[in-house]
């Protein structure tokens, strides 16, 4: 896979990064709307090309395949534009603001005879999968509490009304579409879709949402999803069983990076606290990399069941943000 990319910023350096560390994998050109900022960003990562012309990227023949991580209004324009191009696209999360644009990528990558994935840690990094195979071991499970609150650098400015792209309604801003996307990929990917939903949203003053809560129904259980740009929380995901729960800890439900079980309070009378829980989580790699590595296998080996199954995770969570955006 030779990537060229399109956006810059804290999260395309950690992708940028984690394609370095997968085998198969090179990164062989950046986009940006200035040659100076291209030629920058290439040298910061020593990546051989820049460009400020996007289209004269999308017909580098050295360049196969696309990750596109521009704000979030450009995802669905630009990822097209990819895909057009003929290249495999991974478009960072939220895939796109609406169901119909969603499908209409899926629907044109598959006329063009290639990929297009959502870049989600979440659902790949290895300690979510350990958590979805010792769902049975917590008998039938009642709630499940999701916490992503993290106070954006940005929200200063927001409070003097100078407002930037991740508080700005027109470019697909807000807690929802920023933050709140990866419990949403969480709960749905151990769940599926849910019976109902409903987004309670903390509005600024130009309608945007800097922190909500999307309260989810599934039969016998309920989900809850905080987001929060406005404010900070330990991160955490917890699942509660009538026979334990368990915990995800010490970073946001896109990283998954301590998995432990608890036993049910009944089960621990007389015990102390070291015995309480068990660790059941593994030592990861730098969690990019994991996504990295499904793109690659399902491109090389045409693995069209993973594929798909990504493809209707997407449509979920698209599902549900589109609905969440329309009831604030």
């Amino acid at each position: 896979m030779k990537v060229g990319t399109i956006g810059s910023g804290m999260i395309v350096d950690r992708m940028i990064e984690a394609m370095k560390l997968t085998d198969g994998i090179s990164v062989e050109a950046v986009y940006s709307r200035t040659m100076e900022r291209a030629v920058e960003y290439a040298h910061k990562h020593a990546v051989k090309k820049a460009y400020d012309d996007m289209d004269d990227m999308l017909a580098d023949p050295s360049i196969d395949t696309v990750y596109v991580a521009s704000p979030n209004s450009l995802h669905y324009a630009q990822s097209k534009r990819a895909l057009e191009a003929g290249k495999h696209v991974i478009c960072e999360k939220p895939f796109a603001p609406s169901v119909d644009q969603a499908n209409e990528l899926f629907a044109l990558a598959r006329q063009k005879g290639v990929y297009i994935f959502e870049a989600i840690t979440t659902i790949h990094v290895p300690n979510f999968k350990i958590v979805k195979e010792h769902l049975k071991d917590i008998g039938e499970i009642k709630m499940v509490q999701c916490n992503f609150s993290q106070y954006s650098s940005r929200y200063g400015k927001y409070k003097e009304h100078i407002v930037t792209n991740v508080f700005d309604p027109a470019f697909n801003g807000g807690a929802l579409m920023d933050i709140n996307v990866y419990c949403l990929h969480f709960v749905t990917g151990l769940f599926g879709e849910p019976i109902s939903s409903r987004y309670i949203a903390n509005k600024g003053y130009n309608g945007i949402d800097t922190s909500g809560v999307v309260i989810m129904e599934y039969p016998g259980m309920l989900a809850i999803c905080t987001g929060a740009k406005d404010s900070s929380s330990p991160n955490h995901a917890i699942v509660q069983g009538d026979k334990g729960t368990l915990r995800v800890y010490g970073s946001s439900c896109g990283v998954c990076a301590h998995v432990e079980y608890l036993p049910t309070k009944g089960d621990m009378i007389g015990k102390k606290d070291a015995d309480l829980s068990q660790n059941i989580g593994v030592d990861q790699k730098p969690h990019m990399t994991y996504e990295c590595e499904t793109f690659l296998s399902v491109i090389e080996n045409q693995d069209e069941e993973t594929y798909q199954a990504l493809c209707q995770q997407t449509l979920r969570v698209v599902s549900l943000l589109e609905k969440s955006l329309h009831q604030i």
